[in-house]
């Protein structure tokens, strides 16, 4: 069955007053017509990104990214930046090292009957090195190195990129840790299983034109990786699973294990709500809807059952740069027939973050859809 669901953000009107010079390529780029047009404005778009990194001058990529007049041009300029990330750390680097940056996006569930707190660092980081290269990780390379902390979607924040250019700094300088980048610990609650997202990074040396990073999965390596990372940092009332992706490029790490997280988090939600529902009262039925948020935007999912008096039990996921909110939606879509699902119900308007009513966020029952579209967010105010 095809749905449409809206994409929530607003986006601002864009002039060109004052200019900026990464949303004229981006536009220049998204209407040229001929494939050589196109690809001159990116590289002339990527260029002016990784100036911008050297010379520590973020506040255009933000402002760019804040002013960015569609989601096709904030989706563009988001994924070039990557590309220009890499650029500007190989500039600073020795070229004739040919070093590679890498991150492994980590998703991380834990449970505990107690709160604990896990560090946000591996104790032996040499086995999940020595693993890799026994299971032929990055396409068989020999010579590469991890750091042993576990960084936090924050380490890639973009005011922190113009200092992550020294990771592409000559190998010697390192010593035993590749690269320098913050550690992050993961509180766990009580009773209450969790899922954390954390990032590996490291550097490989590689001939000229070998890309390391064409691997769609951790094949022989992601096994044993996630047994040893569990036996390092689990253990006792501890229950922990590590589920590493395949290694990226450091931006585009943080895109693909943002979109694993939530993934896990949506199936996690899921199989317990839906558990719960059918030991309860029965089969529940779904409600997908786009809502509108101080931050941008988010796709929510609702899970409830006409006998069961509570509200619906709801999962929140944030759009990011990268994000479109129809993907989110056929994602959990999907899920929802894997589940055996079958009442769901796609809402085709934008809705606020919260309930005026309940001064909540934002739910649907699917009992209780007539009249959802007078919660809409207006058409005058969409843009």
């Amino acid at each position: 069955m095809q749905f449409h669901l809206p994409d929530p953000r607003a986006f601002p009107l864009y002039e060109g007053k004052p200019a900026n010079p990464l949303i004229d390529l981006a536009l220049a780029s998204l209407a040229a017509e001929l494939g050589v047009i196109q690809e001159k404005r990116d590289t002339e778009l990527r260029e002016h990104l990784a100036h911008l990194l050297v010379a520590n001058n973020t506040s255009d990529i933000s402002d760019a990214l804040v002013r960015a007049p569609s989601l096709a041009v904030q989706r563009h300029v988001t994924r070039l930046l990557a590309s220009a990330h890499v650029d500007a750390g190989r500039a600073r680097g020795d070229a004739s090292l040919l070093a590679t940056v890498f991150a492994i996006p980590v998703v991380i569930v834990a449970g505990n009957p107690t709160p604990v707190n896990i560090p946000g660092a591996l104790p032996n980081i040499s086995s999940i090195v020595a693993l890799m290269k026994e299971h032929g990780a990055l396409r068989g390379n020999q010579t590469f190195a991890l750091s042993n902390a576990l960084a936090a979607s924050s380490a890639f924040a973009l005011e922190k990129l113009p200092a992550s250019l020294d990771w592409w700094a000559p190998l010697p300088d390192r010593a035993d840790s590749p690269v320098r980048v913050e550690r992050a610990a993961m509180a766990v609650p009580a009773n209450q299983e969790s899922v954390f997202l954390r990032f590996l990074v490291g550097t490989a040396l590689a001939g000229p034109g070998v890309d390391l990073m064409t691997e769609n999965d951790t094949g022989k390596w992601g096994m044993p990786f996630t047994q040893t990372f569990a036996k390092q940092l689990g253990g006792g009332t501890l229950s922990l699973l590590a589920l590493p992706r395949p290694p990226r490029s450091p931006l585009a790490a943080l895109f693909q294990g943002r979109s694993a997280q939530r993934e896990v988090s949506m199936q996690l939600f899921a199989t317990n709500a839906i558990r719960k529902f059918r030991a309860s009262v029965g089969e529940p039925e779904a409600v997908i809807s786009a809502h509108r948020t101080a931050n941008g935007g988010e796709v929510r999912l609702s899970l409830s059952n006409p006998f069961d008096e509570k509200g619906a039990e709801g999962f929140r996921a944030e759009l990011h740069a990268t994000d479109r909110a129809q993907d989110v939606a056929v994602s959990m879509q999907d899920l929802l027939r894997e589940c055996n699902v079958e009442s769901v119900t796609v809402l085709a308007d934008v809705f606020p973050d919260m309930d005026s009513a309940t001064n909540l966020p934002m739910l649907f029952r699917a009992d209780a859809l007539e009249g959802a579209a007078d919660k809409a967010i207006s058409a005058s105010m969409l843009h």
